[in-house]
């Protein structure tokens, strides 16, 4: 944000539907739930980048992101 405190903290409450925030809690970084972005990131890179890696018979190139199981065996059962 480049607003003002004010003008961040109002939108903030606005957007989450509470007006029971405290100060301290308006950081937009501590109301955001990180662990579903990280699961749409790594499923973005699952389809973009590591699926079609695997089906090449490459090994995964982002070692972060998981195989799923199923690819997995389908890998298992071409080779």
């Amino acid at each position: 944000f480049k607003a003002e405190v004010e003008v961040q903290n109002a939108c903030l409450r606005r957007w989450c539907g509470t007006s029971s925030l405290v100060e301290a809690s308006l950081d937009i970084r501590s109301i955001l739930d990180w662990g579903y972005y990280r699961e749409r990131l790594s499923s973005a890179i699952q389809k973009i980048v590591t699926i079609p890696a695997a089906m090449q018979l490459v090994t995964n190139p982002v070692p972060r992101v998981a195989h799923p199981d199923w690819l997995v065996k389908q890998v298992r059962e071409r080779l």
